[in-house]
């Protein structure tokens, strides 16, 4: 917002605090102070503005279209002063603060749970923000500040950012129950031969289509591709209507559905990583810790949810 409006944020947060209320008497409480200075803050702010903000009568106080518009962008405003003070503070080594963590599915289901139990022991006042994004968006929000940490599939370099691996995942394969391959206890890549198969589409950190077309190539098994999936819960979806077979990670293995069956494929060498990534250059010690926190829960607990330890095998940018 331009400052030359004379707009201050004591302004903006008068202004929310009545469009929550509607009621000037109720929000002054709220606030902390008498209704005539907040009557004369929310004139001013409309003067300044040079439209009405709020349609007032002795019954009733309600926003106007603009009031509505603005209270919008003024949430967004305060909200990003907010993160903005926090970030700042966890940035300058203080136990308070915020952090914000994304992930893909796997991470948020299998891996952060444990990451978040112990980073509180010691980090209890620090506010984690998770949100659950593809490899993609995280990369965008990463770059832009948006976000703190990633835990992403592996993706072309980034100068942005620096990346380690946490754990890999093997890969199954997923198939309809009444399928005549479902009482095998395992699968070859030669029983794809010819049957219809649901694959992943090319996607930024979804690498499962060029391992899986890897593997058939070598192989020289030849399945007929019938439809390209973003996700695996849309593929898993497709296999359970009979629609054909699928490759797909060990996660998703752990939803139960009476429609599908998942076995093991030995000859399925190479796993799927899971990476954590943080922005290049970074020095601030809530963020180094929660690296390094990732790394060694991650390390413990790869056995116990089907996965392998490869935090220390190899580190550096990209992934």
């Amino acid at each position: 917002m331009d400052m030359n409006t004379g707009i201050d944020l004591r302004q903006l947060r008068y202004f929310v605090c009545l469009a929550d209320e509607l009621h000037f008497g109720r929000a002054a409480e709220r606030l902390g102070i008498r209704q005539a200075p907040l009557s004369q803050q929310i004139k001013l702010l409309e003067d300044r503005l040079g439209t009405m903000l709020f349609h007032r009568t002795t019954r009733r106080t309600r926003l106007t279209p603009a009031g509505e518009t603005m209270l919008r962008h003024a949430r967004e405003l305060l909200d990003g002063m907010d993160r903005a003070i926090a970030h700042t503070r966890a940035m300058a080594s203080e136990s308070t603060g915020r952090l914000t963590v994304a992930g893909v599915q796997v991470a948020l289901s299998h891996v952060l749970p444990p990451i978040l139990e112990a980073f509180r022991q010691s980090w209890p006042a620090v506010i984690i923000d998770v949100r659950h994004l593809g490899t993609g968006d995280q990369l965008r929000t990463l770059e832009a500040g948006e976000i703190n940490i990633a835990l992403i599939r592996p993706t072309g370099q980034a100068p942005f950012m620096q990346t380690r691996r946490l754990v890999s995942e093997p890969l199954l394969a997923a198939l309809p129950r009444t399928h005549r391959l479902a009482d095998r206890a395992e699968l070859r890549l030669s029983d794809f031969e010819g049957e219809d198969m649901v694959g992943y589409a090319d996607v930024l950190g979804a690498p499962y289509s060029g391992v899986v077309a890897e593997a058939f190539r070598r192989a020289g098994v030849h399945p007929r591709v019938v439809q390209k999936c973003t996700h695996t819960m849309t593929i898993a979806t497709h296999v359970a209507s009979g629609l054909g077979l699928a490759i797909v990670p060990s996660w998703i293995s752990n939803m139960r559905s009476p429609r599908l069956v998942f076995r093991p494929m030995p000859e399925l060498d190479q796993g799927i990583d899971l990476l954590i990534a943080w922005p290049s250059g970074e020095t601030a010690p809530v963020i180094l810790d929660f690296v390094q926190t990732a790394e060694r829960v991650c390390a413990e607990i790869a056995p116990e949810i089907g996965m392998v330890s490869v935090a220390r095998a190899k580190s550096g940018r990209g992934g």
